[in-house]
């Protein structure tokens, strides 16, 4: 009879056991986005972008009749989008918007149902303890965020994730200020499917869209090609202590130098800056400076500027674009405008002083950017450089906006990030 009992102690012991290891919620690891896989697809040239006005990028990838379905939609005002099977990277047939809305509502009810099951969860853990009002607590940082809050109660955090059937996980993008680290920095946070914080991937390329079988990126390769990057999570042996110790020194450093760039780079400090308002009342946020230096001889890379500002010079005249020529004195600036055309364009400065010379030397024609207070471009352009990065950032392109002329006036149109670029 002991023995009896001693067996059902230890089998109601076991069971406990079992029971309690089932709701232990995991230990936080260091997770990363495995790429396992690539696949280039060449998109036909009535789906294409264009280098400076709408990329070649994807909108979404759908599962339609049980096939990995890449749509496009490029054209600006255009009524249609275009489908591509990946299985055979070739174009399947293209909708009207009105139809396709159909189409994706039906062949998406699924999909919204079951992968992308977009569900209001309670983390409720130390990573998630609100501060402040606008403010929450990951393991990254304790720093500046940008919350989209949809229920708060007491320390209790509740926000929308997103199911991944692919990789069996929920996650949610934060992202950090902007405005306190200087650039754009995200934590990806995530939770098993039963809802338990797992981890974080700090600032790295995660999913730009999923179906039921798999997720991906994207890269371009070039207006026509773009690279598919396949993506599955992938749990490491790293020590996640010392990656969330890394990571908050990463945010740390990032904002040090955001603050010691602020000061650098101030536009009040930049006595270029200062000689053209000086002659000029500037109330853009956004506005460029390209500097002239006289020299005997006019530099193909001067030329090549001032036949793009007289061929566009309407658009010269009217947008934030102030030119400076740089002289030994008021005649030889007077001299290099009138001889060259430029007697058309209303915003030229002169510098007799020497004020706007450079240490990169006064050989090509320099371009400032002055964006919210502070200088994020200066540079003395290489000739070969002249045509493809300088003279379309004079016209905004690369900046985030686009200047065009429309019935007389100054029309700005904003573009994607994918367009910009860095020189």
């Amino acid at each position: 009879m002991r023995k009896t009992f001693w067996l059902l102690g230890v089998a109601a012991l076991m069971t406990t056991l079992v029971s309690c290891n089932r709701n232990a919620k995991p230990e936080p690891a260091v997770y990363e986005w495995e790429v396992y896989k690539t696949q280039e697809i060449l998109v036909n040239p009535e789906d294409r972008g264009t280098r400076y006005a709408s990329r070649t990028r994807p909108l979404t990838l759908l599962d339609i009749d049980g096939k990995d379905v890449l749509v496009f939609s490029y054209e600006a005002y255009g009524e249609t989008n275009s489908y591509y099977d990946l299985a055979t990277g070739k174009k399947m047939y293209e909708l009207d918007k009105a139809e396709d809305v159909e189409l994706v509502r039906e062949e998406r009810k699924e999909i919204a149902d079951n992968v992308f099951h977009v569900k209001a969860i309670d983390l409720n853990t130390l990573y998630f303890d609100t501060i402040m009002p606008t403010e929450v607590q990951l393991a990254t940082s304790n720093e500046k965020l940008y919350v989209d809050t949809i229920f708060r109660e007491k320390n209790d955090m509740r926000r929308t994730f997103i199911y991944d059937k692919t990789n069996e996980v929920y996650y949610h993008i934060i992202a950090y200020d902007s405005e306190y680290y200087g650039e754009h920095v995200h934590t990806c946070v995530l939770a098993d499917k039963d809802f338990n914080y797992i981890g974080e991937i700090y600032n790295e390329r995660g999913i730009w869209c999923s179906n039921d079988r798999i997720a991906i990126n994207y890269d371009i390769v070039n207006d026509s090609i773009i690279k598919l990057n396949y993506l599955r999570l992938t749990k490491t042996d790293r020590d996640y202590k010392q990656y969330i110790d890394s990571c908050r020194a990463d945010l740390e450093k990032r904002h040090k130098d955001w603050e010691e760039y602020k000061v650098k780079f101030a536009e009040e400090n930049s006595p270029v800056v200062a000689l053209v308002k000086s002659k000029n009342e500037i109330d853009d946020n956004m506005y460029k400076i390209v500097t002239f230096y006289c020299k005997n001889e006019v530099s193909d890379a001067d030329r090549m500027v001032i036949d793009s500002l007289i061929a566009r010079k309407e658009i010269v005249n009217l947008a934030p674009i102030y030119i400076v020529v740089s002289a030994e004195n008021e005649e030889l600036a007077a001299s290099y405008i009138k001889d060259n055309g430029l007697d058309c364009i209303d915003k030229i400065v002169f510098d007799t002083e020497g004020i706007a010379k450079t240490d990169a030397g006064q050989a090509n024609p320099r371009l400032m950017l002055v964006e919210d207070g502070l200088i994020t471009k200066d540079t003395v352009y290489r000739i070969e450089d002249i045509a493809k990065k300088m003279i379309p950032r004079v016209f905004g392109v690369g900046s985030g906006m686009q200047y065009d002329i429309y019935c007389e006036m100054l029309v700005v149109r904003g573009t994607h990030p994918d367009y910009f670029f860095d020189d």
